[in-house]
């Protein structure tokens, strides 16, 4: 367990130094912004796009281990969603935050630096095909289901048609598919654009670490811990629980597979689950709880299941 432990530290001491270094004031203002712009828009579409170039397909995109990983992201959706309704008395709006906040894990920029520290490069492969489809897949379910909550004013379907063009001009998704075109037509990438591309893609997970960093150091622990607990407990126990099980006991996965779409689904909320509250202005503060919380918590839980999957 401590070998565990300790394998995985510098990924999160890597997030610390962002978070100190803008809590002290280290770097100046703005500073993170421009990091996290530079790593969302160039150094990580990169590093997606040098992954799709070489990757297996028929490995990448095994449906069963999709499966494993989307059927337990969407039931801890449902799950959420009807925790905050029932049990907490929140407006529907407000529970469909919940649920988002309890689905939308931080699979690109933590999940790939911890696989990588975990297993190895050479299991990378499984988790692209999850982390290629993450937000072009859970985004529409969370906005369709927040549009379906909202009172209708007329505008529900163009709101929709906004939020979807907003995900096909994603720069992550971009890298995606550029990638998986050349992969899938053979066209020649001339060496030294490949080098480039490389070397932007090496820079991908320390910029986006330290971002993350200087992010949560922008976020605080509000007062509504029981429900924010809970929604952890969905992240980093529930749904990587609901892999394992599928993989294990339904769908026939190989020991690489499971390991791959367990350890994904145990990462704690991203960013983007925050941004999501921010778009709607519903369950803000909750959101901005259950990502600095599962963030920390993680640190421990994902120690956990690297021991159990042993």
């Amino acid at each position: 367990m401590l070998q565990t432990f300790l394998a995985i530290l510098p990924v999160f001491l890597v997030v610390f130094v962002g978070f100190a270094s803008a809590k002290t004031g280290w770097l100046p203002d703005g500073a993170g912004h421009v990091l996290n712009q530079y790593a969302l828009r160039v150094a990580v579409p990169a590093l997606l796009f040098g992954a799709m170039v070489r990757l297996d397909f028929a490995q990448a995109f095994a449906p069963p281990v999709l499966i494993a990983f989307y059927t337990g992201a969407l039931a801890c959706f449902f799950l959420g969603f009807a925790i905050s309704r029932i049990a907490f008395r929140d407006g529907a709006e407000r529970s469909v935050a919940v649920g988002f906040a309890a689905t939308f894990s931080n699979t690109i920029l933590l999940g790939l630096s911890i696989t990588e520290r975990a297993y190895g490069e050479a299991e990378l492969t499984v988790v692209f095909g999850i982390v290629s489809i993450h937000a072009l897949l859970l985004y529409p379910v969370g906005m369709t289901a927040m549009e379906i909550a909202r009172p209708s004013n007329g505008n529900r379907s163009r709101r929709i048609a906004d939020g979807l063009r907003r995900i096909v001009a994603n720069p992550l998704l971009a890298g995606v598919v550029a990638g998986i075109v050349v992969n899938l037509t053979g066209l020649p990438v001339p060496e030294p654009l490949m080098m480039a591309v490389d070397m932007l893609a090496a820079s991908a997970i320390p910029a986006a670490l330290v971002g993350i960093g200087i992010s949560l150091s922008t976020l605080q622990i509000r007062s509504e811990l029981s429900e924010t607990l809970i929604v952890c407990a969905l992240l980093l126990i529930v749904h990587p629980a609901i892999a394992w099980a599928l993989g294990r006991f339904g769908l026939g996965l190989n020991d690489t597979q499971i390991r791959g779409a367990t350890l994904l689904a145990a990462m704690p909320a991203g960013v983007n689950t925050y941004l999501f509250a921010l778009l709607y202005d519903k369950g803000v503060r909750l959101s901005a709880s259950v990502v600095m919380v599962s963030t920390i918590l993680s640190i421990f839980t994902i120690t956990g299941w690297i021991a159990f999957l042993a």
